[in-house]
């Protein structure tokens, strides 16, 4: 279910409220009769959801601060200064990784995190990350791990095209820590493909000569390679279509998206620009779709033209009732979220046994079990406590996918119940509304 305060701060940072689900908004409990024990037991999962300091933001630029509680007031005030100390530091962190990667002649750019700054928001302080993202060539994996060894980095997990290093931390952080403390070991994650398939092997015609188009862009002191705006934009769009893919994603970069869209609707040369990447791939257009219908849905950001039948088709199809009726309940909850999506991954899987396994692999995961913190001291990790807490978090985790995997199978049973009505009402002649055909296609 969707977490009521969360709900309430969302729609304080709609850009339209004049829609159907600007309308169901308004019904629902305002900040400003949010009191402050509210503010105290729920601020925990807004600071997960990446959403206090927009929302602070929003607030500011509107002159509206003052409709909260004075104690409110004062956390997301601390909030506010920690996060810009703790940011200022990692943007320095970066920038020691950025040296080394060029001393070895490594060609990267910076993919989300610091590279969407001003443009999907547009200050430093706003945006909460707990890692810096590369885009590399494969062929510079090595070079650049190594280079990064050398800076104290160790790698942790290599997943298809993604490499994750990190400095080993001493301290394991639990569900409900202050997320804006200084950073203790940064880390970084090098991608070296602009679209990584994963489990779900959904291929897609991305640009191949993205590396060979960066723009250089500078926070401060700190420059670095970027991708150029139309290819950020649709890698963002992607990456939070990879994690609609897993299991949970943070309302953050939803709102990213709908704030850049709201910023550069009217801007028709970057949006064709946009589309001419998305044009020729079909499957390309769905993911895109689904994304776009998200961000107007949860935050009223409008579409830009050139996008425009790009949105209906998705909006025509079981991704539009997929979005009407399930998008807000998967995307406003709380870490570690729940299964909802996995009503619409039948629609982007084309085999039948595939589709299966992915389903039995999502409802009760059967590799290798998660570890409470990727990165931990050798030392520490064999610690007794460490390993009691994580025996602990591989329990809560247990729960999480027996309680979800229950409300998934009850979710399901409505979900088919309303592809069905869905059809009647078409007279069975709307192929869009079905999930055969969209696999059938997907196949092929």
């Amino acid at each position: 279910m969707s977490h009521p305060f969360l709900e309430s701060c969302v729609s304080e940072l709609r850009f339209t409220a004049n829609d159907a689900a600007g309308r169901r908004n308004l019904r629902e409990q305002t900040l400003s009769a949010s009191s402050v024990r509210e503010w105290r037991r729920h601020i925990g999962v807004l600071d997960r959801a990446g959403l206090t300091l927009p929302l602070y933001a929003r607030l500011l630029e509107r002159g509206e601060e003052g409709k909260l509680p004075p104690g409110a007031i004062a956390a997301l005030e601390r909030r506010c200064y920690d996060n810009a100390r703790r940011m200022q530091e990692m943007l320095e962190t970066f920038d020691e990784a950025v040296q080394a990667l060029r001393r070895v002649e490594v060609q990267f750019v910076c993919v989300k995190g610091f590279s969407l700054i001003p443009e999907f928001l547009p200050e430093l302080w706003q945006r909460h990350q707990i890692d810096f993202d590369v885009l590399i060539e494969g062929k510079d994996e090595a070079r650049a791990q190594a280079a990064l060894e050398e800076l104290g980095y160790k790698l942790t997990a290599v997943d298809g095209g993604e490499r994750r290093m990190r400095v080993p931390v001493t301290r394991a952080l639990g569900h409900d820590a202050y997320v804006y403390d200084r950073q203790e070991g940064p880390a970084i994650e090098l991608h070296s493909a602009f679209w990584e398939n994963g489990t779900m092997d959904f291929p897609l015609r991305f640009p191949k000569d993205s590396l060979d188009h960066a723009e250089m862009h500078a926070l401060g002191s700190v420059s670095f390679p970027r991708l150029e705006a139309p290819c950020a934009f649709l890698y963002q769009v992607l990456h939070m279509f990879r994690h609609f893919r897993g299991s949970w994603a943070r309302p953050l970069w939803i709102y990213e998206i709908a704030a850049y869209l709201n910023r550069f609707v009217d801007d028709e040369v970057r949006w064709e620009r946009v589309r001419a990447l998305i044009a020729n791939d079909e499957r390309m257009a769905d993911a895109v779709g689904l994304v776009l219908m998200t961000a107007r849905e949860i935050f009223g950001c409008p579409i830009p033209a050139a996008l425009g039948d790009i949105y209906a088709v998705a909006a025509d199809s079981v991704v539009g009732l997929w979005v009407s009726r399930y998008a807000r309940e998967w995307l406003l909850t709380d870490m570690p979220g729940n299964k909802l999506n996995l009503l619409l991954h039948r629609h982007f899987i084309g085999e039948e046994g595939r589709w299966r396994r992915h389903l039995a692999d999502r409802l009760m995961p059967r590799r290798k079990r998660p570890r409470l913190c990727e990165g931990i001291d050798p030392a520490v990790e064999k610690s007794f406590r460490y390993r009691m807490a994580n025996f602990r978090f591989q329990g809560g985790r247990l729960a999480h996918h027996f309680r979800t995997g229950v409300e998934f199978a009850l979710a399901g049973a409505r979900w088919k119940l309303e592809l069905r009505a869905r059809r009647m009402a078409l007279g069975c002649d709307g192929p869009r509304v079905s999930e055969a055909e969209p696999m059938r296609r997907g196949a092929s």
